[in-house]
């Protein structure tokens, strides 16, 4: 890497100590060195000017940085105003509710970013079925944003999820159905799948099938399912509760969930709002927007420091009245000299006009108006869910208006530190597997799967372990899932989504197998005397030995050591147990080994868990 030269290398004090110590080669006669010698004035405002120069030269300001960081490819990210979903009830059917009808919560405005009309229609019940047996979920589900078990995990061949409405749906609806987010699971995109759903809706033909657009993912998120309505639907009663609505339901094709989803509430053609204030539409003149003049010049600036700007257009207006829209663009980079477009910058409250190279100079002696104006707080924006409460469209209350789900995404403009630290990120990022700890976190990132543990054992020795034949250049890497269950197993969809991700960072001559944990159970027999016998002491005494079994192996897990003795002065030392009189551990599973000491020692790609306690209190 090449080193960066520092300009500012020298203080004033070594300048002056530099220059008046060469004096005396040049000259014999200049023998008063003192500050009151006019040479020496003369030195310390030399000193002092070129002390300066260094300085700025070497200085390198914010808007340096950002250029430079620009040249890597990382730009600012722009502010952003937060945005969500709201249900509006109450207004009657077909009322037309226009691009820009604001809603409040409390003070922070929110409005509708297109046309709606009112179609009213209501989400009524939730059926899970299991092989042809229905199960009302509508008392569990969506209540107080509670959710529900979507499929009945007790199925053997059918699965599906039922969803009933008050009124047919028609074509162009869109359900927005809330699912329970797993903070485990990876980041994914929108062609990630854990299954394959079959859409059908009733109708007088019976159960007929049906297109959608799926934006949650097989119910992995929270988003719309847009189903395409061949026909008119008709209602459906449900037997066992009496429920009758009209029914669309998704039927399991295919199950790959590690878990399976938990669905709320469903709503139906929810209001995109985004959180923002309209001042003046585009188009429209007003006298207090007018900011100045144009004068010809390329490059022209003009202030303007209304506050929480979040996007505006500028409208030219001449002596013959005629007006000329001006488009705002991030920067003149890739605009031509015809363009009619101006750069805002935000932190100096600053219009900019083009060169004529890169877009157009304005006439002279136009009248410059802003336009189009609509204001954000930005990250000040953000709500919760249900605070969005005020209809400001009907100030009688005649209709209602919340928001189900919190209304986010809102952020600042980013900063340079923020910048310079995602850069960072991105130079050292990892984009090999090279290390162990390159295998582990690039593994363990796999989108869209929730992974809990990963260890990276080298090919010869897992061969070792499993008398198996495996070269040196290959890499064995265990994987252990989320899950509640006390040995998962790993299914060969995650097998096959973990390999297929990783390829692009695989070294070309490293061979990387996919396997899961060898799991080892522990039986835990003893005899503990306990001050007490009761039912507080017999519980501790349980629920600290299970924690040492699931903390064994300290970070990693694998290849942990079960000490008798550790678990033996352990107990001693809890509060109400008088002594231990007999403890022994015993394995299930062959990936370990028992020693003399009564000590069990797992296999590197091994994991405890704790399969039974029989002790005997007295």
């Amino acid at each position: 890497m090449l080193k960066v030269p520092k300009l500012d290398d020298l203080t004033y004090e070594q300048m002056m100590q530099r220059a008046v110590s060469r004096i005396p080669s040049m000259t014999e006669e200049w023998t008063d060195f003192n500050h009151h010698d006019p040479g020496i004035t003369v030195l310390q405002m030399y000193a002092w000017l070129t002390d300066m120069l260094d300085y700025y030269m070497s200085a390198t300001g914010d808007v340096h940085v950002e250029k430079y960081l620009k040249l890597l490819g990382v730009e600012p990210k722009e502010g952003c105003p937060a945005g969500g979903y709201v249900v509006v009830e109450g207004l009657a059917e077909g009322t037309v509710l226009p691009v820009g009808t604001r809603f409040l919560a409390g003070t922070i405005p929110y409005e509708t970013i297109r046309d709606y009309e009112v179609r009213e229609n209501r989400f009524i019940a939730f059926f899970n079925e299991a092989d042809g047996m229905l199960t009302d979920m509508t008392a569990f589900a969506g209540k107080d944003g509670d959710y529900a078990e979507g499929f009945s995990g007790k199925f053997n061949k059918e699965a599906a999820v039922w969803f009933c409405f008050e009124k047919p749906l028609l074509q162009g609806d869109g359900l927005y159905i809330c699912v329970e987010a797993d903070e485990r699971r990876n980041p994914f995109d929108d062609s990630f799948r854990l299954c394959d759903l079959i859409w059908q809706i009733y109708t007088e033909q019976g159960w007929v099938e049906v297109t959608v657009r799926d934006e949650t993912c097989g119910f992995l998120r929270s988003g719309f399912v847009r189903p395409d309505i061949p026909a008119k639907m008709e209602q459906f009663r449900e037997p066992l509760s009496g429920r009758s609505g009209y029914m669309l339901r998704a039927v399991l094709k295919e199950n790959h969930y590690d878990c399976f989803p938990r669905i709320g509430m469903v709503y139906v053609n929810p209001l995109q709002v985004v959180q923002k204030a309209t001042v003046c539409k585009e188009g429209e003149v007003l006298s207090e927007l007018r900011i100045g003049q144009t004068d010809g010049c390329a490059g022209q600036t003009l202030l303007f420091d209304y506050p929480d700007v979040w996007n505006f257009s500028l409208l030219l207006m001449g002596e013959d009245g005629n007006p000329a829209i001006w488009r705002r663009v991030k920067s003149f980079a890739g605009t031509g000299y015809a363009d009619q477009v101006f750069v805002y910058e935000g932190d100096r409250q600053q219009i900019r006009f083009g060169d004529g190279i890169h877009g157009v100079v304005p006439p002279q002696k136009q009248s410059v108006y802003v336009t189009g104006l609509s204001c954000s707080l930005y990250g000040a924006g953000n709500v919760q869910a249900g605070e969005l409460k005020e209809f400001a469209g009907t100030p009688d209350g005649s209709c209602r208006v919340s928001n189900p789900m919190p209304l986010t995404g809102g952020r600042e403009r980013e900063q340079l530190k923020d910048m310079i630290s995602r850069m960072e990120e991105s130079v050292f990022a990892q984009r090999r597997m090279a290390s162990e700890e390159d295998y582990e976190t690039i593994i363990g990132s796999t989108p869209g799967l929730l992974i809990e543990r990963v260890h990276v054992i080298p090919g010869t020795v897992y061969g070792k372990l499993h008398r198996q034949n495996r070269g040196y250049n290959e890499v064995v890497a265990v994987v252990k899932p989320w899950t509640d269950e006390k040995r998962p197993d790993l299914s060969e969809t995650y097998q096959r989504a973990i390999r297929q991700y990783i390829e692009p960072y695989r070294l070309l001559n490293t061979k990387v197998s996919i396997v899961q944990p060898e799991y080892v159970g522990i039986e835990i027999y003893g005899r503990v005397a306990l001050q007490s016998l009761s039912e507080k002491e017999k519980n501790d005494v349980c629920a600290w030995l299970k924690k040492q079994i699931a903390e064994a192996g300290g970070e990693k897990k694998f290849g942990a050591v079960i000490s008798s003795g550790k678990l033996f002065a352990g107990l001693e030392m809890l509060p109400g147990v008088v002594r231990v009189q007999e403890l022994n551990l015993e394995r299930v599973g062959s990936a370990a080994e028992k020693d003399d000491r009564g000590d069990i020692y797992l296999q590197e790609d091994a994991l405890a868990y704790l399969e039974k306690i029989e002790l005997e209190f007295v």
